[in-house]
C-alpha cells in the first residue's frame, strides 16, 4: 500500500482491473483512475473508441502508471508494452500486482 500511497499526491492515472479496493485503500481517488468501470456497456461486444479500452491498447498515452494484477485484462496489455517496473506487491493467496511507470 505505501507504493500506492505515494500515487495520492501525483497527478497521474493509473490503469487498474482487479484491483478498486487496493487503489482505494491507497487513498487514491477513482476519478483520477482508468478502469473497466470506464467502458461505455452499451457498445457491445466491445468498444475500441472507450476509454478503457484505448488505455489497454496504449497505457502510455493515458496513464502515468499502470497497476497490473498477474493474469488479468492489464497484466496482458502491458506485457508488449515494456513498461518500467516499480513495484512488485506479493499477498499470500493473491496474484502478485506490479506497479509501472508508464510515461
Amino acid at each position: 500500500m505505501v507504493a500506492l500511497r505515494c500515487l495520492r499526491t501525483q497527478r497521474c492515472s493509473c490503469i487498474s482491473a482487479d484491483s478498486p479496493g487496493a487503489v482505494e485503500q491507497a487513498g487514491i481517488p477513482l476519478r483520477r483512475v482508468i478502469n473497466e468501470g470506464n467502458h461505455r456497456v452499451w457498445m457491445q461486444p466491445s468498444d475500441p473508441e472507450g476509454l478503457w479500452e484505448r488505455a489497454l491498447a496504449a497505457p502510455t498515452s493515458y496513464a502515468d502508471y499502470v497497476l497490473a494484477f498477474e493474469g488479468d485484462s492489464v497484466w496482458q496489455a502491458v506485457q508488449v508494452q515494456h513498461l518500467k517496473e516499480l513495484v512488485e506487491i506479493r499477498v499470500t493467496g493473491q496474484p502478485r500486482a506490479i506497479l509501472y511507470r508508464a510515461r
